[in-house]
């Protein structure tokens, strides 16, 4: 892994200073980007912060001279406020589309959201490059514009349940039996839906599955029931806010997971998150991050990028922010191989992308290939633990720092 994003940070350099060599195509003065995101609402959080990261990549690129296959032309960025709303997503979507004249959209976070959006992107033939959102559906309909680099839900799922079979494996110890608990929107059913097939492959008893409505500011039901049917490992998909009532309850009560709480991303990997509750609150928590946490830690060229983040926010890199990021090095690539701002030119290059080096690949991934559904099958994420107040990687093994220890089983309460 360390290898892996050296070679990245050295290509860095290279990418721009090769993209300079492609043919020349048109020479428009700025290419039109426009990003829906949840600027307002329950995941306004993760939406800043995407947006943060896009503007962040862009800004470099146009310091370093826009896009050499279109004259040095600039980008410029327009984006839409989904409010957290799939219908208020959709209306945005077009305005930038009919308004702005944008060549190509990304976002929207939510897939709630994602999934009307990207069909009023596929109804306008403007190509959509998927960022956060993992339902699997988004990319099962046939679309032909629209594109995912991140896991898809299925993914995220088996990610959680390798890394309590590799802890297990690596131990000797681990649980019989999850349970679930997930908000009620396409997003958390999916995940729950994509839990249940593995779990069963995988020889788990699943002892509680539950849906809970977003927004719930009370807990107690469904800590009750946790307690009653006692999972040995509780595997949740929460957005922030919820996760911050429920994380407080769970604290407040002391709740004991045998083998802990496996948090899928979303709220577990915001800043935001952890300023609200308290420390010991998530002490031995695990995160299946989209991107490795530490990261500053083994990249040093991804250090800028952090702080800069750090003075347009007042936190460090986050997963969101850099698939912003990341997303804007993307549509680069693509513009440069486009040579043009017409769609069709832009979505058949979409088609042909093969990213294995450079910034697009700050999230860790290895390769952005697309395959006939528009999903990046090299799309990957990683398993963090917190460790006395700092999330860890500690899985898969490669992206383990050296000399750090899972803690396997849990702590119960009345021991810590």
């Amino acid at each position: 892994m360390r290898r892996m994003l050296f070679v990245i940070g050295l290509s860095v350099v290279a990418l721009v200073l090769s993209s300079g060599l492609a043919l020349a195509g048109e020479k428009v003065d700025e290419v039109k980007i426009g990003g829906v995101l949840s600027l307002s609402g329950m995941a306004a959080n993760q939406g800043t912060q995407t947006k943060t990261g896009a503007i962040i990549a862009a800004d470099e690129i146009n310091a370093k001279g826009g896009i050499p296959a279109l004259g040095g032309a600039k980008i410029k960025l327009f984006f839409g406020d989904s409010q957290s709303k799939p219908d208020v997503g959709a209306s945005e979507t077009e305005r930038i589309i009919q308004r702005e004249n944008v060549s190509v959209l990304f976002g929207a976070y939510q897939s709630a959201v994602t999934t009307v959006t990207t069909e009023v992107a596929e109804r306008y033939k403007t190509p959509w490059l998927v960022t956060g959102s993992v339902a699997d559906i988004i990319t099962q309909r046939g679309f032909k514009y629209t594109f995912r680099p991140n896991n898809k839900a299925i993914y995220d799922a088996r990610e959680q349940l390798d890394a309590i079979k590799g802890l297990t494996q690596e131990t000797g110890k681990g649980p019989k039996s999850i349970g679930i608990l997930v908000e009620g929107t396409d997003w958390g059913k999916s995940h729950a839906t994509n839990l249940r097939k593995l779990a069963k492959d995988m020889g788990y008893e699943i002892v509680l599955d539950e849906a809970y409505s977003p927004g719930t500011m009370d807990f107690s039901a469904q800590i009750l029931k946790i307690k009653s049917r006692k999972p040995e490992a509780l595997v949740i998909a929460m957005y922030t806010p919820d996760h911050i009532v429920f994380t407080k309850q769970t604290y407040e009560g002391k709740l004991d997971i045998p083998f802990g709480i496996h948090s899928v991303g979303a709220g577990s990997e915001d800043p935001n998150f952890y300023k609200a509750v308290p420390v010991q609150a998530v002490e031995y928590m695990f995160v299946q991050e989209d991107f490795q946490i530490d990261i500053t830690e083994v990249a040093d060229w991804t250090k800028p990028i952090d702080k800069k983040f750090r003075e347009m926010l007042g936190y460090e890199l986050t997963s969101y922010g850099a698939q912003g990021y990341s997303a804007i090095y993307t549509i680069y690539d693509v513009l440069q191989r486009a040579g043009s701002v017409d769609k069709e030119k832009i979505r058949e290059a979409f088609t042909k992308t093969n990213i294995v080096s450079g910034p697009a690949l700050i999230m860790g991934w290895q390769k952005i290939a697309f395959d006939q559904d528009g999903q990046n099958l090299d799309a990957h994420g990683v398993i963090s633990q917190n460790l006395k107040g700092k999330r860890t990687s500690i899985w898969p093994l490669a992206n383990r720092p050296k000399g750090i220890k899972p803690v396997w089983p849990i702590p119960a309460w009345k021991d810590r």
